[in-house]
């Protein structure tokens, strides 16, 4: 049989696989697996054959005839199968894995003809055009071929079942199984009659469940980012041709049937139905790449092969899949479908799930931790009822067992945390920032590295005109940067003479009063006219009549415009790129613009001028040049009949050259200030762009990320370049002691700690850059790396990755598209930076209020506690399940709320971020607070009280009551309950600030103080209201036992006092240390203490 096979001509074998076969050989073992299928036909053996040769051994008769002729039949097919597959490999890089999470391809750079013969497509009779002859893959190979490379679609992502994660948000997790345990606890007892407390387990019960259908809601709200990346599928059928036997099938093929090497007609208005080389298509064809990049300007596009290693994403002649033709008509061929296509690889980074965020894993850390105490508290009260030599119930050993555990469970933590973060980030919006996933508002208080696109978000994303210079005298030429001095009926001041000229444009068109259509370049010449002088004075300048123009094209590099001159002949103007402006001048203005200052050009004019523009360039400015003359030409001259070489030879021959227009995108108002601020506060800003090097140095230095020096450190500036070969081959680093991990962790090491600007990067290197800044950066003063907490912001498709792989996504509300909406979790709806600063500010205060929050709630856990065990001894319970529930959801759950108005305290801004596994928001100093401290404090004034109630130490070491005696131990727990509420409520004003005191501080949190005013007139409705009595076992107390526990509030207000002034005579271990030893000049401008809302 391989005999027979081997009868395959040479010439019927996939041209171009010869070259897969040498690159072949500089792959890795692990890329190999692609390319198995060689050249040789000799080695074109089907894989199920040889397997049953091997299996049927060396004596094994030959097959019988009809068996040769099936096993035949089946190498074919899959030898045909394999050399669809080697087509396609054609179309990646040599050397490059189809399997690198990196986009790479060469079909932009391989010459036209060797492009169509490796995928065995045809152009037809007409070139490239395709328009007459047969064209495009053969239709006999569709099936096959629709096999191998599959649907041009994109592979959702699984999901997970909404109701069983319904389920699983309101039943598992270690502190949902603790409080469900505790129902269940509570309600055997009441079945067992050992109880009769009712109240009790529906209110936990309702906390958990309402808990878990809030943030099981949140999670339904932000997944919608794989639902946008769908959307922006094509999804209409497609003008295609396809060939049969050299007859040619023009036919509409559906979006999703697309193969490779099929041959796609575009027009204006099409969405790019899959990732396509350019074969050929009219001068001057555009495409929208902002739904991929949120670049707004239009991307022109050229047939021409481009350079080999150019990066493909910059390249004119491919079109990428979701992006739109808003210009011309293209001939175009398919090379990449589906998953595999630019869109594809951004979705396939993106379909992981989001890690846990910082706050995710400090709740959760502490909920193990109140776990563990309080489990171990209750089998300790369990086990010291068992061994008490006074035989108690089982009912009874279970209920005090179940009520230790219980007081120890902070019910009331998860909604106090929810509904906090959803009051900061109403705040929030308030400023311009929309949070999307509510923990984000906490993990931006913690961010330490902000990581910014360019375009839109740190400059305007649009061209503006910066500059104009002219010869001051003829050794020096000066710039002008404001242009509302000009005019344009002034002749003579060489600015005018210059803004006249750049806004004589008839490519631009003004369409209202602030709109524009038109190249960006030229918008930008129009745009300083009409801030200049108006539309209606610009209008008049345009509207002169054009005797003779040539337009702007790639080629020239110039436009030229001949137009009547007021005082008679014409006047000719000539602008476009400065070395192509000079070649056809041979005068210069000096001074003024009049016919009395033109001198001639001189070699030293030449250096003067070029080393102005260097000057402008060097500061990443588009320059332009500019030029005029005054004409005399005939009135009734026949400027249609001159000929474009005419015009070259006599109407641009001895121009008068006038001077320099620099073009930028210049950095929003505001940038730079916000920058320093944020380093002010600690935090590092990067500039991640995919712009050149020099743009991207140039913006960086004028808005303060780098210093505005020539000679920057080694790694300030990461170029794509520097990131070939360090990229992981994985998903994302890892350790070991490979040499690809020991060279990945030497370079990228140096990086986070050094990179300010990262330029001409991919999708991947953005998400691979926070990748690296989360994994060695945040080195602490221990000298261990816990990570840098990354805030990174985008627009584009392209910047989904990153947003995801960020601790905190910060999109843009204007420019952003959807995708990169979705995968954020905070949207910026005014798109500017300092919005981020904004957000940080929130997010510390929100942390610092969480923290003083929790800490609130956590100090009334000893005295709820110690009762259950002082029980054991004798004692008569102090304090039941039910007061306990009363304070914790009846009072404290609500006043932990109204932390989150708490106003910030002096020097917020003033400190190094909060690392999350360094400094948890629930610490060692937040538990011996709570506990140690102010729990321990708590606890000594309500026993005082207790045992102030007459005849309750008669009580003490009873098991059996007569009702007077239950009388005394109700007005005892009474008092326990009532000044424990006391407590709560010096321990809400202490904690309100770390070390400020309350005599400067006051009381500015208005919510705060009638959450102290209604626990109040709650504790006295429990004590005092018959119904309530009968629920929480209480009793009615006098006047002198109402009035003599605020003892407590004064006791323990003061000793806060004198500790807040000794702990603020020490330094604060977070603030920013400046080497002037002074404070950092932080002016903000948000969270006026007054007015919440105001930013």
């Amino acid at each position: 049989m391989a005999s027979e096979f081997q009868e395959t001509k040479k010439d019927d074998a996939p041209s171009g696989v010869s070259y897969v076969a040498d690159h072949n050989k500089t792959m890795s073992v692990r890329k190999s697996r692609h390319l198995s299928m060689k050249n040789e036909p000799e080695r074109r053996v089907s894989k199920k054959y040889a397997e049953e040769q091997a299996k049927a051994g060396p004596s094994a008769p030959p097959p019988a005839k009809k068996d040769r002729k099936s096993a035949r039949s089946t190498s074919l097919i899959i030898a045909k199968a394999e050399d669809m597959r080697q087509r396609q490999i054609m179309l990646y890089e040599a050397g490059k894995d189809p399997e690198d999470r990196d986009y790479h391809t060469s079909a932009h750079s391989q010459p036209l003809e060797e492009l169509m013969k490796s995928q065995n497509t045809k152009l037809g009779n007409d070139g490239p055009a395709c328009k007459d002859g047969a064209a495009g893959i053969e239709i006999a190979e569709v099936e096959e071929l629709a096999k191998v490379s599959g649907k041009n679609k994109i592979t959702p992502p699984k999901k997970e079942n909404i109701w069983l994660r319904l389920f699983r948000q309101i039943f598992t997790g270690i502190f949902n199984v603790l409080l469900w345990g505790t129902v269940g606890v509570e309600v055997f007892l009441i079945y067992t009659g050992n109880s009769n407390d009712i109240v009790t387990p529906i209110i936990l019960a309702s906390v958990v469940v309402a808990a878990g259908l809030l943030q099981w809601w949140t999670e339904l709200k932000a997944e919608s980012l794989m639902d946008a990346l769908s959307g922006m599928q094509a999804s209409a059928a497609v003008p295609t041709v396809r060939r049969s036997k050299n007859t040619r099938k023009d036919m509409m093929v559906e979006a999703e049937d697309l193969l490779p090497g099929d041959i796609v007609f575009l027009k204006a208005g099409d969405r790019i139905p899959a990732d396509v080389r350019i074969l050929a298509c009219t001068d001057g064809m555009e495409v929208d790449n902002a739904a991929l990049t949120g670049e707004s300007i239009p991307e022109p596009r050229d047939p021409a092969s481009a350079e080999k290693g150019s990066p493909p994403s910059q390249a004119r002649n491919l079109a990428f899949y979701g992006t739109t033709v808003v210009k011309g008509n293209a001939t175009a061929m398919v090379f990449f479908i589906g998953d595999k296509t630019f869109l594809g690889k951004i979705a396939a980074s993106i379909k992981s799930a989001r890690s846990k965020s910082t706050l995710e894993i400090q709740i959760e850390h502490f909920v193990h931790l109140i776990a563990v105490v309080a489990v171990v508290v209750g089998l300790a009260s369990l086990i010291c009822n068992v061994l008490d030599p006074q035989p108690h119930p089982i009912g009874y050993i279970i209920a005090n067992a179940a009520g230790a555990l219980f007081a120890q469970v902070p019910e009331g933590l998860i909604p106090t945390v929810t509904i906090s973060l959803m009051i900061a980030s109403q705040k929030m919006s308030a400023c311009n920032v929309l949070v999307r996933k509510l923990d984000a508002v906490e993990t931006l208080g913690c961010v330490s590295v902000v990581c910014s696109d360019k375009t839109g978000t740190l400059t305007k994303g649009d061209m503006t005109l910066r500059d104009m210079v002219f010869f001051k005298s003829k050794t020096e030429m000066e710039g002008m940067t404001d242009f509302s001095k000009t005019d344009p009926d002034d002749k003579k001041t060489l600015g005018s003479k210059m803004l006249r000229g750049s806004v004589r444009n008839n490519a631009t068109v003004i369409d209202g009063s602030n709109k524009f259509i038109g190249s960006p370049t030229e918008v930008a010449l129009m745009k300083a006219g009409v801030s200049s002088w108006g539309v209606k004075r610009v209008k008049d300048v345009m509207d002169q009549p054009t005797l003779y123009e040539i337009p702007f094209d790639s080629a020239n590099k110039y436009m030229f415009v001949a137009e009547p001159y007021a005082e008679g002949g014409q006047l000719f103007s000539l602008k476009g790129a400065p070395e192509r402006v000079l070649r056809f001048c041979k005068y210069v203005y000096v001074g003024s613009g009049d016919s009395g200052s033109i001198v001639e050009i001189t070699p030293e004019i030449q250096q003067i001028i070029e080393q102005n523009c260097k000057t402008l360039m060097g500061q990443a400015k588009r320059v332009l040049g500019i030029a005029e003359k005054k004409a005399n030409y005939d009135a009734n001259y026949k400027w249609d009949g001159a000929s474009m070489e005419y015009a070259k030879d006599n109407f641009l021959k001895d121009m008068v050259f006038v001077g320099l227009f620099g073009i930028q995108d210049p950095p929003k108002p505001g940038v730079k200030k916000a920058v320093e601020d944020c380093q002010d506060a600690g935090i590092k800003v990067i500039m991640i762009t995919g712009d050149h090097p020099d743009t991207g140095v140039a913006i960086a230095k004028e808005i303060s990320i780098i210093p505005n020096q020539d000679q920057l450190p080694k790694y300030t500036v990461i170029t794509d370049k520097d990131l070939e070969g360090m990229v992981p081959s994985g998903e994302t680093f890892e350790d070991g002691d490979s040499p690809e991990a020991r060279k990945l962790e030497a370079f990228w090491k140096e990086v986070v700690v050094h990179a300010r600007v990262f330029a001409r990067v991919t999708p991947i290197h953005k998400q691979l850059i926070v990748q690296a800044l989360q994994k060695w950066g945040g080195m602490q003063a221990d000298g261990k790396a816990y990570g840098d907490i990354v805030a990174m912001t985008g627009d584009g498709v392209n910047d989904a990755p990153a947003l995801k792989q960020a601790n905190v996504g910060v999109a843009m509300g204007i420019r952003g598209t959807e995708v990169a909406k979705d995968a954020a979790d905070i949207i910026l709806l005014d798109d500017e930076f300092a919005s981020i600063v904004v957000g940080i500010e929130q997010g510390r205060l929100s942390s610092e209020n969480l923290q003083k929050s929790i800490s609130y709630t956590l100090c009334s856990k000893v005295p709820q506690c110690v009762p259950n065990f002082m029980e054991l001894a004798g004692i008569p319970l102090a304090l039941n399940v039910s007061q306990v529930l009363a304070i914790d959801i009846g009072t404290d759950i609500w006043t932990a709320i109204a932390y989150a108005w708490q106003p910030k305290e002096d020097a917020l801004m003033a400190r190094k971020p909060r690392h999350p596994l360094v400094e948890k928001i629930v610490n060692v100093g937040v538990l011996f607070y709570a506990y140690f401290y102010m729990g321990m404090m708590q606890m000594c004034c309500c026993w005082f009280f207790y045992f102030t109630a007459p005849g309750i130490w008669s009580n003490v070491g009873k098991s059996n009551f007569t009702p007077e005696e239950e009388h005394t131990n109700k007005v005892a727990s009474t008092l326990y309950y009532y000044t424990l509420v006391v407590g709560q409520i010096s321990a809400a004003m202490a904690t309100t600030t770390y070390h400020e005191s309350l005599v400067k501080y006051m009381a500015p949190n208005h919510k705060l103080n009638i959450c102290i005013v209604l626990e109040v007139l709650f504790a006295l409705l429990i004590i005092f209201e018959p119904a309530s009595e009968d629920i929480f076992q209480t009793t009615g107390l006098t006047l002198h036992q109402l009035l003599m526990p605020w003892v407590t509030f004064v006791g323990i207000t003061v000793i806060e006092e004198i500790r807040k002034a000794m702990a603020r005579k020490k330094a604060h271990a977070r603030e920013v240390v400046h080497p002037d030893g002074g404070r950092p000049a932080l002016q903000r401008r948000l969270l006026d203490a007054a007015d919440s809302s105001s930013c």
